[in-house]
């Protein structure tokens, strides 16, 4: 975890990449709920009549998982892998996986990566909810693969909310609070 009294010189690239992990992390918050209100369409609970809602969602899940996943920050090199390859992983499968009933596989992958991402952070925000984000997401995507469809979109729709919490506090700090001190990375 950093510490708020080292400010670590940032160049390009460390910017760069902070803010693209923060970026992420806010259009992972806007994907979920935009997931579960997906979900809520196609089952008939609400009548958005977008058609493409699914697959943008799907596609902004997809695009925020990378864009954290790649910029993650975290010393442990064993934990940063985890988190990373949990994100790979669902990557590949969204892409190789073609039928409707298994999305939530991919879909669990990634939101392992973000579980991940909210233990992480959950060490530096006192965001409500946030060491919650595990547990929600686990349930939400049981739900998706036995069909149980109203309670995956609540805790998707809370998990979505609790993002964008985070995503409002991640913004409102410095940049170098992201990235800590160099010296303390595993490589």
């Amino acid at each position: 975890m950093a510490s708020i009294d080292h400010i670590e010189k940032l160049d390009a690239l460390d910017k760069l990449g902070v803010v693209t992990y923060r970026t992420g992390i806010t259009l992972f918050g806007i994907a979920l709920i935009l997931f579960s209100l997906a979900i809520a369409d196609d089952i008939g609970l609400i009548i958005i009549e977008n058609v493409h809602l699914m697959d943008f969602s799907l596609t902004l899940i997809a695009v925020s998982s990378a864009m954290s996943a790649a910029n993650l920050h975290v010393y442990d090199k064993t934990v940063r892998l985890i988190i990373t390859w949990a994100a790979w992983i669902g990557l590949v499968l969204l892409i190789t996986i073609d039928s409707e009933q298994l999305i939530w596989l991919p879909i669990g992958f990634l939101c392992a990566c973000f579980s991940g991402i909210a233990l992480k952070e959950s060490f530096c925000f006192k965001v409500i909810g946030l060491k919650a984000i595990p547990f929600l997401l686990c349930i939400s995507i049981l739900m998706l693969a036995i069909e149980v469809w109203l309670i995956a979109i609540i805790c998707l729709f809370l998990s979505g909310i609790i993002f964008i919490f985070l995503a409002i506090q991640k913004w409102k700090m410095p940049l170098h609070f992201d990235i800590g001190n160099k010296a303390n990375y595993q490589i």
